[in-house]
């Protein structure tokens, strides 16, 4: 793989377009294009699901930034050092500034949140597997040596995973394969569904933390990139995070079938 695709000359200075700024570009519009359809058909204000979009994608960059520093600081790293260490990204510091961000937008807009949330999770999915094929043009969050029939080798020397340039578990894929898998089962399972819960109920959005938390920590176990942080020489920072995530998920889909047949029986 590689990480830059092609250059653009414009005005004198070159620019290089990388596979995974593009992939990431990419996964935020078809996530816009998806959300915004959802909202025309649930007859929400699609003008105010659009701007959430926006303040939610800066926002959730800005965590996965300070996010990707944290980790850097609790493997040893200085601030200083973390910061010439580049621009990283770890996707669950976008999490919680990008769920502050949609919810304080979202009400300032006057659009319902949780039904927004419930309706948006096949878009999130599908733009989130389009940015771990991001990931995989940039030689990023790479697997472990394996030498199974369908490892891939990095080789371009900008490729993190080419230091060593090693067959490796494509895990890039795996995981974009599973949030494919789950944007689809969302997507096709009706919006009356019980055991997903009406829109607006929150379970649905529990439902995918815990189906996320799930595919993540499965996928962590073959990942090989030290930037993850391993505690207890077992743990990541990323199974420590995807474990309270399905703890929470479990709570969510608790409190919404309680409240659902709290509602049925009054």
């Amino acid at each position: 793989m590689n990480p830059i695709l092609t250059e653009l000359h414009l005005f004198g200075a070159t620019r290089p377009v990388g596979g995974y700024g593009l992939c990431v570009a990419v996964g935020i519009m078809i996530t816009g294009l998806l959300m915004g359809r959802a909202a025309y058909r649930a007859k929400e204000d699609v003008g105010g699901v659009i701007a959430s979009i926006g303040y939610t994608a800066g926002a959730g960059f800005l965590g996965a930034w300070l996010f990707f520093l944290f980790v850097e600081w609790a493997r040893g790293a200085s601030v200083s050092e973390a910061l010439s260490r580049g621009g990283g990204l770890v996707f669950y510091g976008s999490v919680p500034t990008g769920i502050l961000a949609s919810y304080l937008s979202a009400r300032a807009m006057k659009v319902d949140w949780w039904k927004m949330m419930d309706l948006a999770i096949p878009a999130i999915a599908i733009g989130h597997a389009f940015g771990r094929i991001g990931c995989l043009m940039g030689g990023c969050c790479f697997g472990a040596e394996w030498h199974g029939p369908w490892a891939i080798t990095f080789t371009h020397p900008m490729a993190p995973a080419s230091q060593p340039s090693v067959p490796r578990h494509p895990t890039q894929v795996y995981e974009a394969l599973g949030l494919s898998i789950i944007a689809l089962i969302f997507a096709l399972t009706p919006l009356d569904a019980k055991w997903l819960g009406r829109p607006g109920s929150g379970q649905r959005a529990a439902t995918y933390l815990v189906a996320y938390g799930i595919l993540r920590s499965v996928v962590e176990a073959l990942r090989g990139d030290g930037i993850r942080g391993v505690y207890f020489g077992l743990v990541t920072t990323s199974q420590l995070v995807s474990i309270a995530g399905i703890a929470l998920g479990f709570y969510g889909i608790w409190r919404a079938v309680r409240t659902a047949r709290t509602v049925t029986t009054a």
